[in-house]
């Protein structure tokens, strides 16, 4: 298991830089190469848990009903800062979609992301975003968490099965009433 997981990583390394395409908006790996890089990852990590976190902007549309595509704009760079600041070395994070971002946390149990997860929620929220008449813009997430369990089977697991779902776990936040924190 330890020599799939070094060939996994030398194969990781290899590739890594060279066919993940930059989101120009964002700044972060678009959902193809977080898939490539979150799977490498889940396929060569040894220890015992890793957990997989879906970040969806709440209300995004209204945002930019009310205040134009250019604060949504910056909106979503306000929020892929914040994970960026959020995120370990060793963690994968990735814009996947419009309003959604994705985050593989290696080594990590499911107290520890949710920690990260409220710690996410609360500093999004209290991020001061105004639009170019002053007024404040609200900004919350939903947040869908989905822990990894490694088993004793060596192939690592479905990262699509995975991201359905955390999305699952955004919906029960959404049902909720948004800016919140959802797992298993």
């Amino acid at each position: 298991m330890i020599n799939q997981a070094l060939r996994t990583f030398r194969e990781a390394k290899h590739v890594d830089h060279h066919g993940d395409v930059e989101d120009p908006l964002s700044g972060l790996i678009g959902r193809r190469g977080f898939a490539g890089r979150a799977q490498r990852a889940l396929g060569m990590h040894l220890r015992p848990a890793s957990a997989l976190m879906i970040i969806e902007i709440d209300h995004f549309e209204t945002i930019t009903a009310r205040f134009g595509s250019n604060c949504g704009d910056m909106v979503i760079r306000g929020v892929a800062q914040q994970l960026l600041q959020m995120v370990r070395g060793n963690d994968v994070v990735g814009r996947i979609d419009t309003t959604t971002f994705a985050v593989l946390h290696t080594e990590i149990d499911l107290a520890a992301v949710r920690t990260v997860g409220e710690r996410l929620r609360r500093s999004v929220q209290s991020m001061g975003f105004f639009a170019e008449d002053g007024s404040a813009i609200p900004v919350t997430v939903s947040i869908g968490v989905e822990v990894v369990v490694r088993t004793s089977r060596p192939e690592a697991p479905n990262l699509e099965g995975l991201i359905s779902q955390a999305l699952d776990r955004v919906g029960d936040a959404r049902r909720a009433g948004c800016n919140r924190v959802a797992a298993a």
